[in-house]
């Protein structure tokens, strides 16, 4: 395991903060989740992934489950209840081998699919990222300078990215960030250290949990955080990534699932969207974990009561920038399939999006990869013989 970090891995870790940021933020304000406590499951979970995989590897909140979270303002004994499940779930699948078996159904068309649908799903977040900006950032541009900011960061991030000027994105954020601690007039508070409160959700929330939030995340996460990331991992870094397999992806995600609940963490995945950000944006060694997992752990120890305040302190448009890149390229994905496969997995992506729910996704692209040679069993089961 590398620990010494190249100036990509830098800058490959701020690749996915478009995501982390505004949902985090979203699960503090609404929900009222212990940003400490939130942080220091992401950073252990993130230094362990690296540790474990030796290669950049991806923590993100489950991005569903998360949404439809904010939208209903559940209370935190429903959110933990739904990532011990989700938790539990995941270890089961791989301790009894079922992770692996799963990982069949889930043809190239049919990750390429939810690939797609994610990755649209990120240009159209970073648009809104730029048009209306979280309450939490200080003083934003106006929507006309941050989506015009956010369209140049897009285009130079698009350029240093091709030809690996990774420094490049580094001095864009760093200054982002500079800028906006010049003109911020904000209060830190007094620092202190933070020790999560250790426990588990009562029982009375569990069924609303698995209804409301861990049936429409399974089919999300099992195909684009385990299935989804392994074939990425294996497609860029070959025989370095031969520990990437669903089955300990799973394991990992799970384990980190029921480590956050038990202390009153978000519900997390290994989401390939973030790979993507992550490599895309220059991150080539587990060193990039370390580096990231470590600033989490320390804001959640230390800096827990100005965890906001410092999310605030980013430059929105670059954040936006970051994520919109990552999206295209990760729609990009579904290019490498042809013609009919092609077809099957642009249009499950489109039905998923259209609807507002990726599970469809995965539905429709496993019943168009599968129903076909499905029938033909069954009718040759059913044809009586000469």
């Amino acid at each position: 395991m590398r620990i010494r970090p190249t100036i990509g891995d830098l800058s490959g870790a701020v690749g996915d903060l478009g995501v982390m940021v505004p949902l985090v933020a979203a699960l503090v304000l609404v929900n009222g989740l212990d940003p400490g406590a939130v942080l220091i499951a992401a950073g252990a979970l993130v230094i362990a992934a690296g540790v474990v995989f030796r290669i950049p590897f991806p923590v993100q909140p489950l991005k569903a489950l998360t949404a439809l979270a904010v939208a209903q303002s559940l209370s935190p004994d429903v959110i933990h209840s739904a990532g011990l499940q989700v938790g539990l779930i995941l270890v089961l699948l791989a301790a009894t081998g079922l992770a692996g078996w799963l990982a069949r159904l889930f043809t190239r068309a049919v990750i390429r699919s939810l690939q797609f649908a994610v990755g649209v799903l990120l240009v159209v977040t970073a648009v809104r990222l730029a048009l209306d900006s979280p309450a939490i950032f200080e003083n934003p541009p106006t929507r006309f300078w941050n989506l015009a900011l956010t369209a140049a960061t897009l285009a130079l991030v698009a350029v240093a990215a091709s030809t690996g000027r990774y420094l490049v994105i580094g001095l864009v954020f760093a200054g982002g960030v500079i800028v906006g601690i010049g003109a911020a007039d904000v209060d830190f508070g007094a620092v202190t250290l933070h020790a999560p409160s250790i426990g588990l959700p009562p029982w009375s929330v569990a069924w609303s949990a698995f209804v409301l939030l861990v049936v429409p995340q399974i089919p999300l996460t099992y195909g684009n955080a385990v299935v989804g990331v392994s074939d990425l991992a294996r497609e860029h870094f070959g025989d370095a990534a031969r520990r990437v397999t669903p089955g300990r992806v799973a394991l990992s995600c799970g384990v980190g699932n029921l480590v956050s609940a038990a202390i009153g963490g978000m519900p997390m995945c290994h989401g390939s969207s973030g790979f993507t950000a992550h490599v895309r944006l220059g991150a080539r060694t587990s060193a990039m974990n370390l580096v990231l997992g470590s600033i989490f752990l320390a804001l959640g120890l230390v800096f827990s009561n100005q965890v906001l305040v410092l999310f605030g302190l980013l430059p929105v448009w670059a954040l936006g920038g970051f994520l919109a890149y990552a999206g295209v390229r990760h729609a990009m994905l579904i290019m490498d399939l042809r013609r009919v496969r092609l077809a099957v997995a642009l249009i499950a992506g489109l039905v998923g999006i259209v609807f507002g729910n990726l599970a469809i996704t995965t539905g429709v692209a496993i019943l168009a990869e599968h129903g076909p040679a499905m029938t033909r069993r069954m009718t040759r089961r059913k044809t009586p013989a000469d």
